[in-house]
């Protein structure tokens, strides 16, 4: 079965609290990291077994990857096109194609662009907090299906 996973960074610091000076930089506070293992949990119950973790170069997505790939014993990659910028439906061709390379991948990034790439492959806008994740089932990419919602 060909999945797509899609979650949000967990809760991060303000950047004024954490002492850095630029968004990139913002790490996940206490409550995020807790988050993040709480979300890695629930996949593992769920049986996701991604083969790659894609992830945002910014600090807490990078973060939250990490949490997550130390549960599901998944390889993590950095990538722009999850950064939040970059236009949805490029960011679902891209995702697309890294399922070439293998059946399961979990893509951590931020809002709105991960409820605007839901909505765009699954026809469902969800409120994504953070930590939270979709699971979209791509066997059929002409008919993605949202199999889960949840945190």
């Amino acid at each position: 079965m060909k999945t797509l996973v899609i979650v949000r960074h967990a809760h991060a610091l303000p950047g004024y609290e954490a002492g850095v000076n630029s968004d990139a930089e913002r790490p996940l506070s206490a409550e995020g990291r807790e988050k993040a293992s709480v979300t890695a949990a629930r996949l593992n119950q769920l049986g996701i077994t991604p083969g790659l973790i894609i992830t945002s170069p910014l600090l807490r997505a990078e973060q939250t990857a990490c949490i997550l790939a130390e549960t599901l014993c998944a390889p993590v990659e950095k990538s722009f096109e999850l950064n939040g910028l970059k236009d949805e439906q490029d960011v679902c061709d891209f995702l697309k194609e890294q399922l070439n390379r293998t059946d399961c991948v979990l893509a951590v990034g931020h809002n709105p662009n991960v409820t605007y790439v839901t909505h765009l492959l699954a026809g469902q806008v969800r409120t994504f907090l953070p930590g939270s994740f979709a699971v979209i089932n791509l066997d059929n990419p002409a008919v993605p299906q949202l199999t889960y919602f949840g945190e």
